[in-house]
Order: structure tokens, then C-alpha cells, then sequence
């Protein structure tokens, strides 16, 4: 009987088990790990020849980029950090190489004619002039030097010249003080280069958005702008996280995702040791941990209680709107936000995976073991929360700390009583109070 590939799930009699090696030094198993890391590939695995087709050209053509990232474009990337600072075409940019041949000295390119190699380096390399003189042109190497090249089984070998590249790389650090200083002036926010930076006060604190959407109050600086944004009115994901399969509307919002599987970090806090993924998480982490709260522009018009992001904001607004959009699915109890969602579905389970190691007292979370550390045994550092009674009756003087306990608290002015006994008619004003009259008057635990 034919077996099923692990893979397409179609049926085959000749399946390939995935530690054979069918090209290179690598079995299958590594080149399945190498391209999609998130699967647990097991050695027993087994798959057809159609889809080992698939994965020997994903596998090859990543590869190939990998090497073209970390050599070619890793070079051409400094160079094109300098071109605003330059300006003007040498003559001697030109290397005649054999008959109707012309050849950048920059990136190796031919061109048939000069008027084709002209508007080449025009285009690329026009502001690259201060990293070399006609003599360095003069001796520019032309034959293939296998220390510095770039391996390509069509076009041969890319030549770099290792007398620019550490010129470029000198002067790439000379600048670096220089980026660092593109900082904006009214959030704080750090450019590489003074383009980003101008862009950023244009885009993101212009006074004046005069292209308006139809459907929701935001304006926008720009055309640009506003398309991006209407497109999440639309609600269509196109675009899909090929490591988890979630769906995002544009494709930079998918481009911001995938950072989070690199993991790399790469965004360091300068107040605290702290890094992050990407440039909009360090912001937000700039902003709450760092700006003084009274900076915080988002106020709450029923409190005046300050937040420093809008979600933030909106989240809080509930609370005073009783605005519960986020259903459990185990019982009737409705929540704010999903994170409080995630937090009630907890709260079903009997589970405490948090021990203390002094009383043996267990809890749900980690949170509530550290606070127990700290009020019973006095061991930790963690800031004990703030109780204040910031709900008010406006009936009577009470104040509750949470909520739930002030609108239990207005049933009692009301008369509301919307809990009823399933084994009689008596009504009470909180669902605690049925288990309790459950339990006396009609001796029932549930």
C-alpha cells in the first residue's frame, strides 16, 4: 500500500526518507530545517520526488541570496551611503575590456556602448567620487582575485577592490556620529540619515493633513499615506508570515512581523540594556518606560488620567463606558480587551504553576507569587501595585478599587437583581450570592 508524503499528503510508492543526500553534502533533513526552521522535522519523515524537487531549487535559490547578501550587496550598501555626499563622473571610471566592451570599475558591470556604462554611473555610483582618484583608477585590478570575489556559476566572479572597500568602511565609520545625531527634536526618535529624519517630521508630526479619508476621521499628509491606511478599512489579508502563517494587510506590516522570528534585536536602548526588533517597539519603549508621564499626550476625558499610547487609551475608555467586546467561550463573561480575555480563560483552570519555596503556596501567576515573596517573607524587589479606590458611587460616598465591585454595589440603589436561582424564584444582585443560597437552601455545590 502506498504511503502519504509528509509534505503534500498525496499518496506515492517511491517516498525518499529525509536523511538521504540527494545533491551537495547536506541530506534532506538539514535543507527542510535550513529553509523552514519552525517545523520539528523528524529523521523517520518521509517525502515524494515531486516535493524534492521543490525543496533542492527553495534551497539553492536561498543560498544564493544569502551569498549575494552577505558579500555583494553588503559592499554596495556602504557605497550607496555615500553617494549624497559626492558628486561628478571620471573618465577614468571606464575599463575598455575586449572589442564593443565596456566595464564600471565600481561594480564590474559590461555595457556594450559608453553611453549605456555613462547613464549607469550616472545613476549608481555619480556621488562616489571622493573614494578614489585616477590613480586608483590607473590601478584598478581587471584579472579575478579569489580573496575578494563573489562566486556566480554565469557571469564568472565580481570583482571588489579591497583598497575602496576599506576606504568605504573607514569613512562608513567616520559617519556613524555623524547618523547618530539625525535625531528628532520633538519625539526623540533616532534616523541613520537626515532623509529619514525629514521624512519622519513630514509623515508623522505635519500640522497640516489635508488628504482626508471617507470612511473614519484620520487625515493623512500624504496620498501615499491614506491608500496604505484604507486598505485596513478593507479588512483583506494578502499578505502571509511564511514561518507562522498569520496574515497581514500590508505587506510592511508583514515586514515588521518577520523581524520577530529573526529575533536579532538589532534596536538598542540607549537609557537602559534593553533591545528590540524593530524601530517602532524601541519607540514605544522610549515612551513608557522612559518619557516622564506628564509628557504623555493621550489624556482620558472622563478622568484625566494620562496614557502613552493611544491603545492604551482606548483600552482604559472601556472602563468607563463598560464597553465588553471580547467574549469567553467557557462561560458568559465578557472582557475589554484580549489580553484580559487571556487572562479570565485563566482563571478557569485550577492549575498553579507558581510555588513558593518557603510555604508551598501556589499561585497562577508569576506576578502574584512575587508579590506573595515580598509581603509575607519580604524577599524581592518588585514594586508592590498602588490600591486606590478611583471608583466612585454617584449616589452615595462609597468607593470600590475595581469595577465589578461598584456595580455590584449600584444593583443595591437599583434594585436590580439579574441572577436568578435555577431551582427557585429568588433573584440576587450577585452571582456569588446564588452559589451561597444554593448551597444553604438547597445543600448543592454547583
Amino acid at each position: 500500500m502506498a504511503e502519504l508524503c509528509l509534505i503534500c499528503l498525496n499518496s506515492s510508492i517511491c517516498l525518499i526518507n529525509v536523511t538521504e543526500t540527494k545533491s551537495s553534502n547536506l541530506n534532506l533533513i538539514s535543507k527542510l530545517k535550513t529553509c523552514v526552521p519552525d517545523v520539528d522535522w523528524k529523521n523517520d519523515f518521509q517525502i515524494c520526488p515531486d516535493c524534492t524537487t521543490h525543496l533542492e531549487i527553495a534551497y539553492n535559490f536561498r543560498d544564493l541570496c544569502i551569498g549575494l547578501k552577505n558579500a555583494r550587496y553588503e559592499i554596495w550598501g556602504k557605497i550607496e551611503k555615500l553617494k549624497q555626499e559626492n558628486s561628478g563622473i571620471l573618465e577614468s571610471e571606464t575599463i575598455t575590456v575586449g572589442e564593443n566592451k565596456f566595464r564600471c570599475f565600481h561594480c564590474q558591470r559590461n555595457f556594450s556602448n559608453k553611453t549605456f556604462l555613462a547613464k549607469h554611473i550616472e545613476d549608481e555610483h555619480i556621488k562616489f567620487k571622493d573614494l578614489t582618484s585616477h590613480k586608483n583608477c590607473a590601478n584598478f585590478p581587471i584579472e579575478y582575485n579569489d580573496s575578494c570575489s563573489i562566486n556566480h556559476e554565469q557571469d564568472g566572479k565580481y570583482l571588489i577592490n579591497t583598497d575602496v572597500l576599506k576606504l568605504v568602511e573607514s569613512k562608513t565609520d567616520e559617519s556613524k556620529s555623524i547618523e547618530q545625531k539625525n535625531e528628532c527634536d520633538i519625539c526623540g526618535t533616532s534616523f541613520n540619515n537626515k532623509y529619514l529624519l525629514k521624512r519622519h517630521k513630514k509623515n508623522v508630526h505635519a500640522t497640516e493633513k489635508s488628504f482626508k479619508c471617507d470612511i473614519c476621521p484620520s487625515s493623512f499628509v500624504s496620498p501615499v499615506y491614506l491608500k496604505a491606511h484604507q486598505k485596513y478599512h478593507s479588512g483583506e489579508r494578502k499578505h502571509v508570515c511564511p514561518f507562522c502563517g498569520k496574515r497581514y494587510i500590508t505587506a510592511s506590516d508583514l515586514y515588521h512581523h518577520e523581524k520577530i522570528h529573526a529575533n536579532k534585536r538589532a534596536y538598542g536602548c540607549t537609557e537602559c540594556s534593553k533591545a528590540f526588533n524593530t524601530s517602532s517597539d524601541l519607540h514605544k519603549h522610549k515612551i513608557c518606560v522612559h518619557m516622564d508621564r506628564n509628557l504623555w499626550k493621550y489624556c482620558c476625558d472622563y478622568c484625566n488620567k494620562r496614557f502613552p499610547l493611544k491603545t492604551n487609551l482606548d483600552t482604559h475608555i472601556k472602563t468607563h463606558t463598560g464597553e465588553k467586546n471580547f467574549l469567553c467561550h467557557l462561560c458568559d463573561k465578557k472582557c475589554i480587551s484580549r489580553s484580559a480575555l487571556t487572562r479570565h480563560i485563566d482563571s478557569h483552570s485550577n492549575i498553579q504553576s507558581f510555588k513558593c519555596t518557603i510555604c508551598n503556596s501556589g499561585y497562577k501567576y508569576q506576578k502574584s507569587l512575587l508579590i506573595h515573596m515580598l509581603k509575607n517573607h519580604g524577599i524581592g524587589d518588585i514594586k508592590l501595585p498602588e490600591r486606590v479606590k478611583k471608583y466612585f458611587c454617584h449616589v452615595c460616598p462609597r468607593s470600590y478599587y475595581v469595577n465589578s465591585k461598584l456595580q455590584k454595589h449600584l444593583r443595591t440603589h437599583t434594585g436590580d437583581k439579574p441572577f436568578k436561582c435555577p431551582n427557585c424564584d429568588k433573584c440576587f444582585i450577585d452571582k456569588s450570592y446564588v452559589k451561597q443560597h444554593m448551597k444553604i437552601a438547597h445543600n448543592s455545590e454547583s
